[in-house]
């Protein structure tokens, strides 16, 4: 097997990232950051989140953001599930 010209190690830099994205979303929402963390280790769960954070935060009216939660779904309903699980 050739050996690689370049090894890098990013994971502590994405663990930083994961970190940072958790806290950013912890200021929108009534979670705090180890709970997002716990919640959603993955990055794009955290992604998702921040989505879903911003259709609910939306000026727009309620039955436009259950349209557009419904609409992305697919995308968005892993990280719904979840939040239900905490609060059910």
């Amino acid at each position: 097997m050739p050996r690689r010209r370049f090894d890098f190690d990013f994971s502590e830099e994405a663990a930083l990232t994961n970190d940072e994205l958790a806290r950013e979303l912890a200021t929108h929402s009534a979670l705090s950051a180890a709970e997002i963390a716990r919640l959603l280790p993955r990055k794009a769960d955290k992604e998702r989140l921040g989505q879903l954070i911003q259709i609910v935060n939306s000026s727009a009216a309620q039955n436009r953001k259950i349209a557009t939660i419904r609409r992305n779904f697919g995308e968005l309903g892993g990280v719904v599930l979840k939040l239900l699980r905490t609060v059910v």
